[in-house]
């Protein structure tokens, strides 16, 4: 069996160092794809080819006479390899676009290949593999998926997220769901449901890691999926308002005199919107910042609260403000998907009584 797998190895390398010599569509590798499984666990991975840079499917590509070829590249190693598929049971096998670990073992670790060929086309891409580790409370380096509940929205569910594909509809797995170290049994406001978890009223004490073990026989093994998400509680659309300038306002004047350093800040609170796009910008005189010959710096900073409501703090600087600077109409804007809204800041000479007030009205400008 040796011999046989030194002779196929062979050939096969044969025909990778012959395909060296003939035009490839060589994809790289794509590291925006790279997969994290756990050591010790079932893993599919279908070929990227079909999914992201080829317009036909598996299916089409087989009936048109190409053959689907997997090789790899060890961790800290240079030489790409043949995949060998002669394991004892079958631990590694590759089925239509779909190479399978039968489970993963941590020197799987590595950049996968599947390249795509018959005598006159080639087509391939790269995607680093990581097997990952965890501990008994499923800490791990691996990168979770952030889910966002609304806080006291009423019932919201979650689902054991890339289980699909690994067992047919026939077979009944078992799921156990944990937040945190702990199984997820008699809790107040949050029920196991199969797949899914149901929050009865999510809050921020539901902040935290939750992981579902699927477990499900296979050929006579009984194999463990292991999927950890973050759930993070943020604000309710039911609550959400439009941006809100609590600076520049009514009762506060900048009062300069020539020379003096100006500084205004612009704080702006955001109600938390999903996917909206959170903007502060200043007008000086109806203009942008950068459309205007003035020497002016404007520096940002974000905070968050707990619900992931925003408030950005946008500080417009003159260093060495003049009698002109100080007559100009500075105007805090802001803008989410709830609305825009602006606010002039009061700002005069020193011993001018009337400085720029009559005219803020006159000059706030929507940009």
């Amino acid at each position: 069996m040796t011999l046989l797998w030194c002779v196929v190895s062979l050939y096969f390398y044969g025909i990778l160092q012959s395909d060296a010599s003939e035009r490839c569509d060589d994809w790289g590798l794509d590291t925006m794809r790279q997969i994290q499984v756990f050591e010790d666990e079932p893993a599919r991975i279908k070929c990227p080819l079909f999914e992201h840079f080829l317009k036909f499917n598996y299916s089409t590509a087989h009936s048109a006479g190409l053959t689907l070829i997997w090789y790899w590249t060890r961790q800290d190693r240079d030489l790409e390899e043949p995949i060998n598929f002669r394991l004892p049971e079958n631990r590694i096998s590759k089925e239509k676009d779909v190479l399978w670990f039968r489970p993963t073992l941590l020197n799987d670790t590595g950049n996968y290949t599947c390249m795509l060929r018959n005598t006159t086309y080639c087509s391939k891409v790269a995607f680093p593999l990581e097997v990952v580790q965890k501990d008994s409370c499923f800490n791990s380096p691996m990168k979770l998926p952030v889910h966002k509940l609304y806080i006291e929205y009423g019932i919201q569910r979650i689902t054991c997220p890339n289980v699909d594909g690994y067992f047919p509809s026939s077979v009944k797995p078992t799921i156990t769901w944990y937040m945190g170290c702990y199984k997820i049994q008699n809790f107040n406001n949050v029920i196991p449901e199969g797949m899914n978890l149901s929050f009865l009223i999510a809050l921020i004490s539901n902040n935290g890691n939750y992981t579902c073990v699927v477990t499900y026989p296979e050929n006579g093994r009984t194999f463990h999926l292991t999927r950890t998400l973050t759930v993070k509680v943020v604000g309710s659309p039911k609550n959400a308002v439009p941006p809100v300038i609590h600076s520049p306002n009514d009762h506060v004047v900048y009062e300069k005199e020539p020379g003096e350093e100006l500084l205004i800040p612009c704080t702006v609170y955001f109600s938390f919107l999903m996917d909206s796009r959170n903007e502060v910008w200043w007008t000086i005189d109806g203009k942008k910042p950068d459309d205007i010959t003035i020497d002016v710096t404007i520096n940002e900073s974000i905070s968050h609260s707990r619900t992931e409501d925003e408030t950005r703090t946008q500080i417009l600087s003159i260093k060495k403000v003049t009698s002109e600077d100080l007559k100009r109409s500075y105007v805090c804007h802001a803008r989410s998907a709830k609305g825009e809204v602006a606010k002039a800041a009061k700002v005069k000479q020193k011993g001018n009584r009337c400085g720029n007030d009559e005219s803020l009205s006159s000059k706030l400008t929507l940009w």
